[in-house]
């Protein structure tokens, strides 16, 4: 049944990505290679864990590359109505709790660390997870950096609430150190953070991971694969999916231009059509009390003139 399902959610894959090839070369046969690994997994090299889910973490990466796309907040659910779904009370109020996901991307490595990737798969990894795989890539972390703050971790007290540090998403979907209201790091507070360069994040961020090692099997196997916001083995209770889609979507201004022209080009001709007739108006008032006054004095000038004397 399982595999029935798999086989149904890539042909769904494969005709949502399709559309996206043109604007990207690579996606179309990209997307087709990692289905056929998935199909391969599954129907020959595949074996059931104990909960009876296919594992893929053995699927064939090689010749490719991983590279960090962005970072998603998934909100857990609570079955408490009354809270509206928040069930932390924390600092005089209930707050939703979420869990953090790091989204990469396969890609094609074009040398000095340049990657091409294919953007019609976002891969969403559990956050800490996708961390401890790419610092050891990178050869682990010096300490006295963000990465001392990976796990969550009691950061002090303020007003009399403690608070915690760890990971968390910047407002343009980066890695950064964040506080939070619980010892898992689940509630954002917000207090302010330690200021740090980030320099391992910005290099988890950018580097191009090479996965000719097997290092990047195990991501690779528990990611969430996600086509146009839909998990194609149909498993993502959370939003996963849907919130990678959110967080990457991409604005085409150029439609945006193109709709929006109508109205400004209404505007202007309107604004147009206002200034002209409020000019002519005035020209218009102006003529006419000329007229009216000239009339006036033409009259006042004939009174004045005796009786059978001559006009010159």
């Amino acid at each position: 049944m399982m595999k029935l399902v798999s086989l149904l959610g890539l042909a769904s894959a494969a005709a949502a990505a399709a559309s996206s090839s043109a604007a990207n070369p690579i996606s179309s046969p990209m997307l087709k290679e990692a289905s056929h690994r998935i199909l391969e997994d599954g129907e020959e090299g595949g074996e059931e864990d104990e909960g009876g889910d296919d594992n893929n973490n053995n699927a064939n990466l090689a010749g490719y590359s991983l590279q960090y796309s962005t970072c998603l907040r998934t909100k857990i659910a609570s079955d408490d109505d009354a809270v509206e779904g928040n069930s932390y009370y924390v600092n005089g109020a209930y707050r939703a709790q979420y869990n953090l996901y790091a989204t990469f991307r396969l890609c094609t490595d074009e040398g000095n660390g340049k990657c091409t990737c294919d953007a019609s798969v976002e891969y969403a990894t559990e956050m800490d997870n996708f961390l401890e795989s790419s610092l050891t890539y990178l050869g682990g972390a010096g300490g006295g950096d963000e990465t001392d703050y990976l796990e969550c971790t009691y950061g002090g007290a303020e007003n009399g609430v403690d608070y915690y540090l760890g990971p968390q998403c910047s407002d343009s979907g980066g890695l950064i150190i964040g506080t939070f209201y619980d010892e898992d790091c689940t509630v954002k507070a917000g207090y302010s953070a330690p200021s740090f360069s980030y320099n391992t994040f910005s290099s988890i961020e950018s580097t191009c991971q090479d996965c000719s090692n097997g290092g990047c099997n195990d991501l690779y196997g528990d990611a969430h694969q996600c086509v146009n916001g839909k998990d194609i083995a149909g498993d993502d209770d959370e939003g996963v999916c849907s919130a990678a889609k959110r967080a990457t979507a991409e604005v085409d201004y150029s439609r945006v231009k193109k709709r929006n022209y109508g109205a400004v080009l209404f505007a202007k001709v309107f604004i147009g059509m206002l200034v002209i007739g409020l000019v002519g108006g005035a020209m218009f008032l102006a003529y006419t009390y000329y007229l009216r006054h000239k009339g006036d004095r033409t009259e006042h000038l004939v009174e004045s003139v005796p009786a059978g004397a001559a006009l010159t």
